[in-house]
This record gives structure tokens, sequence and C-alpha cells, in this order.
């Protein structure tokens, strides 16, 4: 994907409105998924819908609701090689 131009005559963007564009981008993906109900979440887990952004944003605000397996959050367990064989 080309990279937009960069505008020489424009300032410098500061460290905080760096940050300040960063935290919208965050915001961003986040919001669809605290839309979604814990069903919903799980749902869009298990067809692999969800960012990793996102599926540890959501076990760390709710662990109670993601699924486990021996334990373990069961998105994790599921990307290791013993599981997949």
């Amino acid at each position: 994907m080309p990279q937009p131009a960069h505008d020489h005559n424009a300032p410098a963007e500061s460290w905080w409105e760096s940050f300040q564009r960063a935290e919208r981008a965050h915001t961003a993906q986040l919001d669809p998924l605290w839309r979604m109900t814990p069903g919903e979440r799980v749902a869009a887990m298990r067809r692999g819908e969800l960012t990793y952004q996102q599926l540890a944003a959501w076990s760390a605000r709710h662990p109670e609701q993601v699924p486990t397996v021996h334990g373990e959050f069961e998105w994790i367990v599921a990307k290791r090689a013993e599981v997949c064989e």
C-alpha cells in the first residue's frame, strides 16, 4: 500500500498528538468488541474474527467471560501446535 506523501510544510506532530491519534485508533478497534454480548464475542472468537488486541483486551477486562481449556484461555490454547494435531 503506498504511503501518503509527507507535507514538509506541515507542523510536526507532537508526542501528545501522536498519543491521542494512537488512542483513537485503539478505541476504534475495540468499540465493536464492547458492543457485542458475551455470547457474540465467544462466537466471533471461535470463527477467528477477533484480533489479538481484541482478544487480549477482552481477556483482561472480562476474564470470566472467556472460555478456558484446562485453566488457559481457549484462544491461546487453540494456537498451540499440539491442539492442531
